[in-house]
């Protein structure tokens, strides 16, 4: 559902985040694109904000995936270390 937020409205997403500093350039960039689009360039400015948007929320997915893999690993010698104390 993300994603749709930010191809249609990618400042939408930023307040969604609490992360005003991220809504206020986005929103500077999808104001130029709602502008400029009679002149043939509001794409690009459209195409700035949405991957700015997705960078951003891809950066978020990573941070989750490395936190969760650190709390397995953590776990994992945690019971190794358990079950084999002798060895430390």
């Amino acid at each position: 559902m993300m994603y749709l937020t930010i191809i249609f409205i990618s400042p939408l997403y930023f307040v969604i985040r609490k992360k005003w500093g991220g809504f206020i350039l986005n929103a500077i960039l999808y104001g130029m694109a709602l502008v400029t689009v009679w002149f043939g360039i509001g794409i690009l400015f459209w195409a700035l904000a949405v991957g700015h948007a997705g960078w951003h929320l891809r950066k978020e997915l990573m941070e989750e995936h490395a936190r969760m893999i650190a709390l397995k690993m953590a776990e994992q010698m945690k019971k190794d270390a358990s079950n084999n104390p002798s060895s430390s």
